[in-house]
Parts: structure tokens; sequence; C-alpha cells
């Protein structure tokens, strides 16, 4: 049976935790001059070296501190690969000519029994990373411009020590009207979620435990700074209101197992969609109606249209067009899973990802307007998934920006305007907007910016490399000064909260973009028009 129970519980004690402050107090490397070749042994060549070519060959780090990996080859006159310095690294010597600007240090084993080098980006100027095999030198160019820094970081205390992190911070953060943080992390084995409020600053507001874990899902914020949670334990699922102060106000449970954000209509109804139901449930906690399918389960979070139509997907391959009384509209079929929200554009076109591997536009009465491939299987796994889990973000002019096989910006036509090369297919992550045009990614180990051409600007690693266990999981988010709010989590030290500061960029926050982020705006409210 559903039932609402109202429970009085005052705000969990605020966490004293200190605030690292990582980018502000930098030491930097005293000047010095060229470094000095490596001392390579004289090797009896396989046949005469014509070039030596690096790999890139030529890198802009604006985040100081920055590593990548490089690599050459030895060319013959032709064109062949001779030798590569992943396979033979005795056969190079490097060198920097300005090693306080970025230096290139020793080969970094590899997962595939070769090594690489490592470029490190140390302070702002132009440095030029060489690599010589037989007399012949190849070239790479690194320019360094400290273009942000990391203003503050919060870890998130966790109490297993001695075991691996049962840790999962979820699809990111949300920011409330007045600035507040919101993030959580889920205990699974004590079936708890976690929840924060921090200032802009990065100071603890408060913490609250909640029953049931929150998975992938963020709250949604109402316009009085009510949060509601869906949460879940076991096979069942509830919503949760939390008031702004931290205390629980009620929960609504019975309902099915949901991982998915709420989403709230413009008359303040709560949509959570949940096993093989959609509920609509007013601010009291009381189920207006509930939408069910026949087989299948839900598994995207639901989406708003201005007029009160909610639009949400499932394994049933469809996208559910259901009116604001919770009778049926439509379905839309693609060719496998909708795991991500769907995103609402300014003229009503919903924009919807598919694990076929394309993105749908669709318009409002449920006819395909168009659709573009942005995954396929790599070479060798043809027959498998083409999974497209990442919500699109829609720019002010219409672009839309989705991350599939790499970063794609995509004309409100179809038509692909750009494409970012990146190896994440960003896992239930989304490209976050800024106003200026600034696309923000966070997946794999890096936090990163591109400008509105998908030009490469920054990368921030929370950890030192692939190898540290530090991964970003979780969308970045815009605070109201304009600090970009990041998480990260590790399997031995929990997760962390980071606070950066772009050095030239406005960003706008997130006016002028009808959907910069995957829950539509600020609040994840998953509501168009904000």
């Amino acid at each position: 049976m559903i039932r609402s129970r109202r429970i009085a519980v005052l705000p969990a004690a605020s966490a004293f935790l200190s605030l690292v402050f990582g980018g502000c107090g930098r030491e930097r490397a005293a000047p010095v001059g060229p470094s000095a070749p490596d001392t390579v042994a004289p090797m009896a060549p396989d046949t005469v070296v014509a070039s030596i070519r690096i790999t890139p060959s030529e890198r802009t780090i604006g985040f100081l501190g920055t590593r990548f990996n490089t690599g050459a080859a030895a060319l013959a006159a032709d064109g062949t690969t001779l030798y590569r310095s992943n396979r033979d690294p005795g056969r190079f010597a490097w060198s920097s000519s300005a090693p306080e600007i970025a230096s290139v240090s020793g080969d970094s084993i590899l997962s595939t029994g070769g090594s690489t080098r490592t470029v490190t980006g140390s302070s702002d100027g132009t440095a030029t990373i060489t690599a010589t095999s037989q007399g012949v030198t190849g070239s790479m160019t690194v320019t360094v411009r400290e273009l942000a820094r990391l203003a503050w970081s919060v870890p998130l205390e966790w109490s297993f020590p001695d075991a691996v992190a049962p840790i999962l911070i979820g699809a990111g953060v949300a920011i409330g009207t007045d600035g507040t943080i919101y993030v959580g992390w889920n205990d699974s084995p004590a079936q708890t979620s976690h929840w924060y409020a921090l200032s802009p600053q990065g100071g603890i507001l408060w913490t609250v435990d909640l029953p049931g874990l929150t998975k992938w899902g963020m709250p949604a914020i109402e316009a009085d700074g009510t949060l509601y949670f869906g949460a879940s334990i076991g096979s069942a699922g509830s919503l949760v209101a939390v008031d702004p102060g931290g205390s629980i106000r009620w929960i609504l449970d019975g309902l099915d197992r949901t991982s998915s954000s709420p989403a709230l209509a413009p008359d303040g109804t709560i949509h959570v969609a949940a096993g093989r139901h959609v509920y609509a449930i007013d601010p009291q906690g009381e189920i207006r109606w509930t939408y069910e399918i026949s087989a299948g389960t839900f598994l995207s979070s639901p989406a708003v249209a201005s007029d009160g139509t909610i639009y949400v997907g499932g394994d049933d391959h469809a996208l559910h067009a259901i009116n604001r009384d919770g009778s049926p509209r439509w379905q839309f079929e693609t060719g496998n899973l909708i795991r991500a929200p769907p995103s609402i554009g300014p003229d009503g076109a919903i924009y919807v990802p598919s694990d076929d591997g394309r993105l749908y536009a669709v318009d409002p009465d449920g006819s395909e307007r168009w659709s573009v491939v942005v995954s396929r299987p790599p070479p060798g796994y043809e027959g498998s998934r083409a999974s497209v889990s990442s919500p699109p973000s829609i720019g002010p002019d219409g672009a839309i920006y989705v991350l599939g096989r790499g970063l794609f910006a995509i004309n409100p036509d179809g038509s692909i305007r750009w494409h970012f090369d990146s190896s994440t297919s960003g896992f239930r992550t989304t490209p976050l907007l800024g106003a200026d045009g600034t696309v923000y990614l966070g997946s794999g180990v890096t936090v990163t910016a591109l400008d509105p051409q998908g030009r490469h600007l920054w990368d921030y690693q929370p950890g030192t490399d692939a190898l540290s266990g530090v991964y970003v999981l979780a969308s970045p988010a815009i605070g109201a000064d304009g600090t970009i709010i990041a998480t990260s989590v590790s399997h031995t030290d929990g997760g962390t909260i980071h606070g950066i500061v772009e050095t030239e960029s406005a960003n706008g926050g997130y006016a002028g973009s009808p959907w910069p982020t995957q829950r539509g705006d600020r609040d994840n409210s998953g509501r168009a028009g904000g």
C-alpha cells in the first residue's frame, strides 16, 4: 500500500571537513635552461631514419599541472614506420627547451606492455619537446597558459577505510537559486544516501542521510527551496521531500524501484518514473495519478514540456508522451533502449538518445524530424550495442550537444557541426553549456573545457593519471558565481567536490541556453522553460 509519512527530523550535524585549497598556493619551478637530452646507447640502425614524428605535434595546456602522454615514431623516407618509442623506448632521447614551462619525464609502463612519455605543463609560456633517434630529431610545441585553476576542494566523509569504497556520486550536483550546492553519495551496504549542502565557496552547511539509494538521480529543486529525491531500497522506491534547511519533510513510500531524477511541472506536480509506472505527486506527498505500461521498465528520468506533457523512455525502446492528466498521448519507437532523459528545445522538439547509436529529434506530435548516428560499436564489436546514454544539451542558437563516440555538436537541422574525439561515451553524463559558448565535459579521469568551435581549452585531472584510480563520473555544474563544480571518486579515498575558477572566461552561468544541462536548468527541474 502506498502511504505518505510525515516525519520531523532534525538536520544531521554538519560534518567538519577541511577545505583543500589546491590552486591558490602553487609552487613553480625556478627557471632553468634547456634540459639535456637523454643518453641513448648506440644501436645498429634498421635502415636510414628520415624523420621523427611526435604525437601530438602540438598541444595547449590551460590548467597548470596538467599531464598528457606522448610518443614518437622513426620513419623511413617513404613514410614507413621503422620503430616506435612505446615499443623501443631506448632508441629515443627526449628533451625540453624549457622544462620550467613543460617538462618531459621518463617512460610510463602501459597495460599493453609498452611505455610512453609524460609531458607536464608547469608555468605560462611555450616549450619545444624533442625526440631524437640516430641523429634525427622531431619536435612538438607545447603552449602553457593558465586558463583555469583549482580554487577549493572538499572531501566527502565516508567510513569504509579498509574496503573498496561503496561510494557512487550520481549524475552530478544540483545548484539552488541561492547558490547552494547539493551533492550526495550512496552507501550500498547500508542502503542509504548521504547528501551535503555546501556554500558557493565550498563550506559545508548541513548533511542529511536519506533512506534508500538515490543512484544516478539528482534532486529537483522547487522555487521555495524544497528538494525532491527519488530513492530505492531493494525493489521498493520512494519520493523524499527535504526542506532547504536539511530536514526531511515527508517520505512517500510504496513506489516502484527508481534510480532517476524527479521532474517538476509548472503547477508544482512532481513526476517520478519508477519501474513500470510514472507517478504524478502533489507537493504534500499525495499521488494524483499513475501511468502504467504493460511490459518493460522506464529507464530515463522524465522531462516536462511547457504545456505540461511528460516525456519518458524505457527498455521497451519507446519514448512515451503522457498528457498532464496521466492519459497516453503517443509513443515513438527507436531501435533500442532509451536510458538517457530526453531534452526539450525552445520550439518543443524532443531530443532522444537511444542505444541504437542515434540521436532522434521528435516533433511534439510524435513524428520524427530527423535522426543522426552519434555512436557505433568499436571495430571488432560490430554486433554489440552502440549505447548513447548521455542526455543532450541545447545551446542558445539551437545546437544540440551529445556524447556518443566522442562529443557531437549538431545543428538544428540534424547536420553535424563538429565532433570532438574523446574516448569517453559519457555514461549518464551530459555536456554543460556556458552562456559564452564554452562546453564542459566531466568523464573518465578529467574535466574538459572546449570553446564554441570544439577546440580544446583546458583539462583538470583530479588524480595524477589514469592509473591513480580517481575518476570523474558525473556532469559538472556552474555555480552561482561562475565556478565550475565537479566531482570525483576514488576507490580508496571516497568522493571529492572541486571548485574550478576560470581566469579569462566569463561563462555567464546558465543564462541564454534553453537546455544547458541534463535536467534543463540549474535547479534540475527537468522542465522546459525553467
